[in-house]
């Protein structure tokens, strides 16, 4: 859990006092060895255009029909469970290639807000078996994909 430090001092201006408010919203240099925040936001912005746009077009070329199976988002969330279970093993986390690779690529490829939606359209076209079926299919296979990576053999 990362805390918040809030400090408050006072500061004299002209004829009057101001109260000047702090927050750490980042954790000090001390806490993350080696990261620069700036080049962390731009790996993770720059991982994150390019998975969104991979995901946009994975959404386009295998376009769902309604109230069907959503075969583009269960493709990109399984793709993308392998990639970071794959990460998860072999790239440090904390580090740069984790900012640009995990955290915005993938971040941005896979998607938990279109599996949600379509969860609730599925549900609603009066699909509620074919919701269960989905979402238990996509979460097991999910976690179970990312289990069988980080527990396999080195």
């Amino acid at each position: 859990m990362r805390r918040v430090a809030i400090t408050v001092s006072q500061v004299a201006c002209a004829q009057s006092r101001l109260l000047e408010v702090r927050m750490q919203l980042f954790p000090a240099k001390a806490q993350v060895a080696g990261r620069v925040l700036p080049i962390a936001v731009a790996l993770v912005a720059a991982g994150g255009a390019i998975g969104a746009t991979a995901r946009w077009l994975v959404g386009t070329l295998l376009k769902a029909e309604p109230a069907a199976w959503p075969w583009s988002t269960l493709c990109v969330n399984i793709f993308g469970c392998i990639m970071i279970g794959l990460a998860a093993r072999y790239i440090e986390r904390g580090s740069q290639q984790w900012d640009f690779i995990v955290t915005g690529l993938l971040g941005g490829f896979t998607t938990m807000s279109s599996f949600a939606v379509e969860l609730n359209a599925l549900v609603d076209a009066g699909r509620s078996g074919l919701a269960f079926g989905y979402g238990i299919t996509t979460v097991v296979a999910g976690a179970g994909i990312v289990t069988v990576i980080l527990r396999g053999p080195s």
